[in-house]
């Protein structure tokens, strides 16, 4: 089949995330299988406006929001005739394609932003986007199938009136091949890590909150906080404010090799996020045999099984959360059993198997 994906990013944007990773993997097993497939995404700077990777096409136009402009009259231009299914993705805005195409569809949503809107934008602008994903994608949506990445997902999707019936959950996988444990590679030292992208509702801010309580218990505690992103300078502010630059590291952003050492060599990852579709780099750290600390939000209450896996937290609790990584680094039996937990946990997800029930659900359209 010849498949169009739109999303607002590629895998090479400096800014890609857990959506981009997952379009990524899947479009990859997909071209394996036979099948064309086409990302038409923004640009981000790139000398190439059209790329290939591993057999996978991609047109990038337009920027962050000129692209859901430019998006209707490339399709209707140059596109419409060159595909059989169209994979719609919100990541917060979708691109509204049953209003300019008869193709068969599905509309990918990892999770749906809601008040995460008035935590990144201006308040028009979030009341705006708050407007297009609560009320009026539920109208131009209301007879598509939908793919989601996790059963807090699927609950918000419901509360916005789709019938379950047209929803399917395909979970983040892994590449067990490449994320695997290396105990040789633990640090000697308590070692914390924090990755993914550098947003306000990633909540940053009460992790560095929390830590300058769990130095005050832990005196050689160090926090890796890996990637990059526009809140980077206000937390470095904080970080200084609060002493704790001795203890408190920003790594910008990294290799997909150094991402995964982070991972080894860390005691515990910690997501403090506000919101999350599931939270892939908690499986990615439980198959490095490391356990994770998040927020008690919706998807990463899916992806961390709390008291067997990792602990969560009451988000927005820096208290807590310092009081859970201490409990964490002073037990060496609770870590060990955590990361064998942990890693039985990661291997029920595997980008093959999501690739697999992907073609399922395009095939049966």
């Amino acid at each position: 089949m010849k498949i169009l994906i739109f999303n607002w990013r590629d895998i090479t944007h400096p800014s890609a995330g857990g959506s981009e990773l997952f379009i990524h993997q899947i479009a990859e097993r997909l071209i394996k299988k036979g099948h064309q497939v086409t990302l038409f995404c923004g640009n981000h700077q790139q000398p190439n406006k059209q790329d290939n990777l591993n057999g996978l096409k991609i047109i990038r136009k337009g920027g962050t929001f000129s692209l859901y402009l430019l998006t209707p009259l490339y399709y209707l231009a140059k596109l419409r005739n060159s595909c059989d299914v169209i994979i719609d993705t919100e990541n917060g805005i979708p691109f509204f394609t049953p209003l300019y195409s008869r193709k068969p569809k599905i509309c990918l949503v990892h999770h749906i932003h809601k008040k995460q809107f008035f935590k990144e934008f201006s308040y028009p602008l979030a009341l705006f986007g708050y407007f297009l994903e609560t009320k009026l994608m539920p109208l131009v949506y209301r007879n598509i199938n939908f793919i989601t990445v996790s059963k807090s997902s699927l609950k918000e999707l419901r509360s916005l009136g789709f019938n379950k019936d047209n929803i399917k959950i395909i979970h983040n996988g892994i590449d067990h091949n490449f994320y695997k444990p290396d105990f040789s590679s633990k640090s000697s030292y308590p070692h914390l890590v924090c990755l993914g992208r550098i947003k306000k509702y990633k909540s940053l801010d009460i992790l560095i909150k929390a830590m300058k309580k769990v130095v005050e218990q832990v005196p050689d505690v160090k926090l890796s906080i890996v990637g990059d992103g526009d809140n980077k300078k206000e937390l470095e502010k904080l970080v200084e404010k609060l002493n704790l630059k001795k203890h408190i590291n920003f790594r910008g952003f990294v290799s997909e090799e150094k991402k995964r050492e982070f991972l080894q060599r860390s005691w515990v990852a910690v997501n403090p996020s506000f919101n999350e579709g599931w939270g892939v780099t908690s499986i990615e750290a439980n198959a490095c045999g490391t356990p994770v600390i998040a927020s008690d939000v919706e998807g990463l209450r899916d992806s961390v099984i709390d008291g067997k896996t990792g602990y969560l937290f009451d988000y927005g609790d820096h208290n807590m959360l310092a009081e859970k990584i201490v409990k964490v680094l002073n037990d060496e039996h609770k870590r060990e059993k955590f990361s064998i937990n942990a890693i039985k946990w990661a291997d029920n997800f595997d980008w093959n198997k999501s690739a697999d029930e992907f073609e399922e659900i395009i095939l049966s359209l």
